[in-house]
């Protein structure tokens, strides 16, 4: 046998959980759990849905491996329309991966036509600044908010996900019948030596756009919704290559389903005053959850690099961060200065939202004063003088060396990490 081999897709606990059978050669082995096959769970039934819109979100994972490991993936039938947008994104990857050879075929013993009947709207939905963003602008559609269990939080991280559920329930925006939860071990179904494909990053750098969209193709047959919104995470100001971008997004289509990458054309400071006067201007509230972390006791952590953006960004749209679910740790400009030193490294889309964190406070307009204004003036002035370029990146190549290692260590010694991890954030 060479390359995989779909040979079944069945459907268990009452239809609301897809489960694919497969084959994969012995070369190709190491890349895959093969004791935890890929599945995508659903709250109701899907098991009449066609055989070639249930393969969609297995193919929606496995096709970028298959590309750059290099092998051909096998099966029965397709909806035509996902099997053709697969070729314009496998083009698209090849572009923003020149030094890879991405090789690699979907084998298809039929091409199927699908057509979805109602003009309906769904949104994937993280409760994070681009998904909460969106929404406001895209309240009208009354869009279903998909969110999805083993994408940013672990399946197995219950505590979380039961916090997330409450966190999306206790919305006074968020609808309760338009919520709609995936369960998918999208992030377990492959071996770490995945992520050495792309020097660690597979997630972000490929996976995350495909997939997140790919698992909704079973839900929009079902509940009949035809255009999708996924929240933008840069703008047409910075290039680089990201699993999540209009260039990839836009192209992943199945039936008569669409794609829009939302928000293009707003920074991430955009976006957090959109949001601070949807707040404002509807007398509402909303409680942003911008990170995962281990430390993370409420909606956020408050302290880590994602946090401290957002909460920037808040105070610089003459806001509270407290009402938006997040907190000012002590000490915040020094958080903030603490982030760039000579072995500072960032891929450029978090160079990017740094650098429009200084263009915003270039505008010298009033901001939230978390103690006093004089001196956070002069800090703030003290921020936009930093040159980021002269910092950052500067031992780039000696910094990812080291993460490659210790991320390969981490990995190869995964139990005794696991337990490092329980110890650290008091878990036993």
């Amino acid at each position: 046998m060479e390359g995989f081999i779909l040979n079944k897709i069945s459907f268990e606990d009452d239809g609301k959980k897809i489960c694919y059978d497969y084959s994969v050669a012995k070369s190709f082995s190491k890349y895959f759990n093969l004791n935890n096959p890929y599945y995508s769970k659903y709250q109701i039934n899907v098991s009449d849905i066609p055989e070639s819109i249930a393969v969609i979100p297995l193919l929606a994972n496995l096709m970028p491996i298959a590309w750059f490991v290099g092998f051909d993936v096998h099966i029965n039938e397709v909806d035509e329309t996902f099997y053709n947008a697969l070729i314009n994104l496998k083009e698209e990857f090849t572009k923003y991966h020149p030094n890879k050879s991405l090789k690699g075929d979907l084998v298809a013993k039929s091409l199927i036509k699908n057509t979805i009947s109602e003009n309906k709207s769904a949104l994937l939905f993280s409760g994070g600044l681009d998904s909460f963003e969106s929404y406001t602008r895209n309240y009208d559609l009354n869009p279903y908010l998909i969110s999805i269990h083993g994408a940013d939080i672990e399946i197995g991280d219950t505590k979380r996900w039961e916090d997330f559920k409450r966190f999306n329930k206790e919305e006074h925006i968020v609808p309760n019948d338009m919520l709609q939860y995936i369960e998918t071990n999208v992030r377990d179904f492959y071996t770490y030596k995945i992520e050495l494909l792309v020097d660690i990053g597979w997630w972000g750098k490929i996976q995350h756009g495909m997939a997140l969209l790919g698992v909704l193709a079973p839900l929009s047959y079902k509940l009949n919704f035809d255009n999708i919104l996924i929240g933008s995470s840069n703008t047409n100001e910075v290039d680089f290559g990201w699993g999540s971008s209009p260039n990839i997004d836009e192209k992943m289509k199945w039936a008569t389903c669409n794609v829009i990458h939302d928000g293009y054309h707003l920074r991430r400071t955009n976006k957090v005053e959109n949001v601070v006067s949807y707040v404002n201007t509807n007398n509402t509230s909303i409680k942003l959850r911008v990170c995962y972390s281990e430390l993370r006791n409420g909606a956020n952590c408050n302290k880590c690099a994602k946090c401290q953006r957002t909460i920037l960004g808040i105070i610089l749209a003459n806001d509270n961060p407290e009402k938006f679910g997040l907190e000012v740790p002590d000490n915040f400009y020094d958080r903030i200065f603490s982030n760039f030193n000579e072995n500072t490294t960032m891929s450029k889309g978090l160079e990017y939202e740094w650098w429009c964190l200084q263009e915003k406070v270039k505008e010298n307009k009033p901001f939230f004063v978390i103690e006093d204004e004089g001196k956070e003036k002069e800090l703030l002035k003290k921020f936009v003088a930093l040159d980021l370029k002269q910092i950052i990146n500067k031992n780039e190549e000696k910094v990812n060396k080291l993460a490659i290692k210790k991320f390969i260590i981490r990995n190869k010694f995964s139990k005794l990490y696991e337990f490092y991890k329980r110890i650290r954030y008091n878990k036993i």
